[in-house]
């Protein structure tokens, strides 16, 4: 029975027989939606909605564990759950128990910050995954699908074989140890102090204060070198690089004492002075009553109890303060030996070293004391080692660090990459001397052992030589000239060791709205969403000096797309290099394909052959410039052949039918749990991978066309069912032609051909109306448009044609001079296309994001400069 529209306001969608209606639409498209939601937990249709095959383009709908097979797509990548996050405070988290105010960090251009926002972690099901090793003992267990950053840029976990390197940051944190929290009782405080204090809540002070951290910092450094005047008036750190002071501001400003930065050239030959500086009388009271020295330096016996009470992280945060200031920087002699990493301290007494040697010890570290040079009258100078080699150098970089010097971290990171470069070294050339010694030893040809062993273990035919006839004992040290840093910035690019399957298990994601778009998990760069749009290092202006140069290069581009390309229907990819061999092809979730053996086999090959083909009708391959003139490679297309043969496979079989017999389009739920929803779950998760390695692999071939290199890749996705959690509810969640948008997920929407399109942005809401938008977002599933939606079917845009003479049977809505016109106005350049894809088909994008309200942002605005589609008269029946 049809129910009166409830009234919305301005920030929310109307409610319509149940359903959360975004925008205006077609009573045709409603009515669809209202026969789908008869079915459903919830339902809800997005602004840029129409009608679709049973179910609206632009529908979202949540059953209980059932699933309709209206939707394939791609899904996001995940991490297991024991996963440990790297974040800002010294800690490492299992990513299950990451939460929104953890400070996570990434790697942004080789530099280790925290990203901004995080928005904790969103549990992801259970799922496939691999244990990726690397030669430097690390480990992650990722689904197949998961991101990570090598040389080469964004790469899934799946495809990634042993040699290839990956970035890997060297500081990792400790473990996050519970404790009781307990109070620090601070020294004697003036009233006025204590008054300060307790107003910016330092009063008590607990050690569960979520800015313990940067305190800890803080302390430490000015410990180091760092200065707290007599009169009880200033608080000082001093530096001599511009970085550090950086870091020693955004501290102070954490714990809510802001700083003033002042720089002084002491020295001519010297870089000049930066001095950090506090006028507080509080913050210096309680840092001295914390233990800090006051003026001239002078420790007692055994400074700062209470610290030794806290946890191992706490302790490495003090500790990598008062690193950063007075530790030696990490480096490796000319012959490749690391040094072992050292602090000095010159007083009266020892306390100072022995507090830092105290420290070291109660964090597992070897040390040694020992006086540096002659006395200068009472005054003597100590020196604390980190003993244990160079596996002790690099675990101090990895679970201490130098929170406050940039330039020590980058140092470490060099340290780091010699260090485990040469271990890889080291291992392999063991390897081959056992290899070879035991050939020989069975009556092999010292020649064909020499070039066999050489050429497997990539050793030189000498070294194999004298492996076989010279005795010497196992490889220790190679010179350093044998190993060149493997870095960029604070990041190392370490092999991977190898790649193996991990089992089924629970994942889970970090979703961030930062720019860089990655976290650190066990040090490695991993991306946080799944994404098909590529932002380059090219801009507009590298394409020519001039407007007509620019516009000469992308024609040249558009034709090589077009001409390298497979657009259209059923075509197969005729590139070279096509991903014909890419591992979803041995994934066992083929053996829940229904048919024969010849019929999987005849999918597999065709699926094979269409990996990376664009397909006809709305699906594109463009180039945008932003409003930076950044330029963007966008593209939009499914899992083609076997997307659309699963579909249409289960829909038979929902219907009593066999596998690959007709079937009338209808609406198909199949039960969770039940051999056929098992089986269309599986495979559904296939085609979604296919999906996804056919987008990436399209775009970046764009990307090397340009003779660009990637920066950013966003890459969402419709047409897909998600398992999630909506007020306390377990649902399967089918977004058809709906972009997930939960709080700073990304997506890339497009427009029309002749239209801009957008990276959007998940919206966080805080401040006046918050309340209302958080209310949009749940009523939509935290969903969002996938494009700016049809006002006119194909037929009536173009018309009506005989498909063998090509004569018009009854004429369209749009004319070619009005499409052409169009993307005159906006000087695009197409490539393909017909008068059913013409602008005029399609609402105007702003208005439909306009319809979402606040639910969303808008990250950048993308203008279209190169179009190219499949050729007019191409018909594409893959639905996907």
């Amino acid at each position: 029975m049809h129910t009166p529209e409830k009234k919305h306001d301005a920030t929310g969608p109307r409610i319509v027989d149940g359903i959360a209606v975004f925008g205006e639409h077609e009573a045709g498209t409603l009515d669809q939606m209202r026969a789908v939601s008869r079915h459903t937990a919830h339902a809800a249709l997005m602004a840029d909605a129409h009608h679709g095959f049973v179910m609206p383009v632009g529908g979202v709908a949540a059953y209980h564990e059932q699933v309709s097979v209206m939707g394939v797509g791609v899904d996001i990548a995940c991490l297991a759950g024991d996963t440990p996050v790297v974040c800002a405070d010294g800690r490492s988290r299992a990513i299950r128990d990451v939460r929104a105010a953890d400070p996570v960090t990434c790697c942004d251009a080789g530099a280790v910050r925290p990203v901004a926002p995080n928005l904790g972690a969103i549990a992801r099901g259970t799922r496939p995954t691999l244990r990726l090793s690397l030669a430097n003992g690390r480990a992650l267990v990722a689904t197949p699908d998961h991101e990570i950053l090598t040389r080469d840029g964004w790469r899934e976990a799946g495809a990634l074989r042993p040699g290839d390197r990956v970035a890997c940051v060297v500081h990792t944190g400790l473990p996050d140890a519970p404790h009781a929290p307990f109070e620090i009782a601070p020294g004697a405080l003036t009233p006025h102090a204590a008054g300060v204090l307790a107003g910016r809540g330092w009063l008590p002070f607990r050690t569960d204060d979520p800015r313990l951290a940067p305190l800890l910092r803080l302390l430490g450094y000015v410990c180091g070198d760092g200065h707290l005047t007599r009169d009880g008036k200033f608080v000082s750190a001093y530096t001599t690089q511009e970085e550090d002071g950086a870091a020693l501001l955004a501290d102070f400003a954490a714990v809510g004492f802001p700083a003033t930065c002042y720089r002084r050239q002491r020295r001519p030959e010297h870089r000049p002075e930066v001095h950090v500086r506090v006028a507080s009388t509080a913050l210096h009271a309680l840092l001295a009553s914390l233990g800090a020295p006051v003026g001239k330096k002078a420790w007692p016996a055994r400074p700062m109890p209470w610290l030794f009470a806290l946890p191992a992280w706490a302790r490495a945060q003090f500790l990598s303060g008062f690193a950063s200031a007075e530790m030696t920087t990490p480096r490796t002699h000319a012959n490749g030996v690391v040094p072992n990493l050292q602090v000095k301290q010159a007083g009266e007494v020892a306390h100072a070293i022995e507090f830092v040697a105290a420290l070291l010890r109660s964090l597992g570290f070897e040390t040694s004391v020992a006086e540096s040079g002659p006395p200068r009258g009472a005054r003597r100078t100590w020196v604390v080692q980190v003993l244990g080699g160079q596996a002790a150098q690099v675990r101090f970089a990895a679970e201490v660090g130098f929170c406050h010097a940039p330039a020590k971290r980058r140092a470490a990171a060099r340290v780091a990459s010699v260090v485990w470069e040469r271990e890889v070294l080291v291992r392999t050339r063991d390897a081959a001397k056992a290899e070879a010694r035991a050939r020989h030893a069975g009556g092999e040809r010292w020649r064909d052992v020499m070039r066999d062993v050489a050429a497997r273990h990539g050793v030189e035919e000498g070294f194999v030589y004298h492996a076989i006839y010279d005795r010497r004992g196992a490889s220790r040290r190679l010179p350093g000239a044998a190993v060149d840093p493997q870095v960029d910035g604070e990041a190392c690019w370490v092999r991977v060791a190898s790649v193996e399957d991990a089992g089924d298990r629970e994942v889970f994601d970090v979703v961030t709205g930062d720019p860089a778009h990655s976290f650190l998990a066990a040090g490695v760069v991993v991306h946080n969403c799944g994404n098909a749009a590529i932002r380059t290092d090219r801009t507009l202006a590298d394409l020519g000096p001039t407007p007509e140069k620019q516009k000469q290069a992308l024609e040249h581009l558009a034709d090589e797309i077009a001409g390298t390309l497979s657009f259209g229907m059923g075509r197969r990819n005729r590139a070279d290099d096509a991903p014909t061999d890419d591992p979803l092809f041995e994934d066992p979730a083929w053996r829940a394909v229904p048919g024969s053996k010849k019929e999987v086999g005849a999918l597999k090959t065709k699926a094979r052959q269409q990996l990376g083909t664009i397909g006809g009708g709305n699906h594109y391959v463009d180039v945008f410039a932003d409003e930076a003139g950044a330029l963007w490679v966008g593209v939009h297309f499914g899992s083609r052949g076997l997307g659309h043969t699963v579909a249409t496979g289960f829909t038979a079989i929902a219907q009593g039918k066999r596998w690959g017999e007709r079937a009338a389009e209808q609406e198909t739920l199949l039960h969770l749990g039940s051999p056929s929803g098992d089986d269309y779950w599986e495979l559904m998760h296939l085609a979604g991978r296919y999906a996804y390695v056919g987008r990436e692999w399209v775009a970046r071939k764009v990307v090397a066309m340009m003779g660009a290199r990637e920066l950013e890749l966003v890459h969402n996705h419709h047409n897909w069912a998600w398992r999630e959690t909506h007020d306390g509810r377990d649902l399967i969640v089918v977004r058809k032609g709906a972009t997930p948008a939960f709080p700073g997920q990304l997506g890339f929407v497009g427009g029309s051909m002749g239209d801009d399109a957008v990276i959007i942005r998940g919206a966080d809401p805080s401040g006046t109306g918050a309340d209302d938008v958080r209310a949009a977002q749940r009523a939509a599933l935290f969903s969002t448009v996938h494009g700016a939606g049809r006002v006119l079917s194909r037929t009536a845009a173009a018309g009506k044609r005989d498909r063998k003479t090509g004569r018009v049977l009854r004429p369209g809505a749009v004319s070619p001079a009005m499409m052409e016109g169009w993307l005159r106005e906006r000087d695009v350049i197409l490539r393909g296309g017909g008068l059913d894809e013409s602008p005029h088909a399609y609402r105007r994008l702003p208005d439909v994001l306009a319809a979402q309200g606040d639910t969303i942002e808008v990250l950048h605005t993308l203008r279209p400069l190169v179009v190219v589609m499949a050729g007019a008269d191409e018909f594409d029946p893959y639905k996907d």
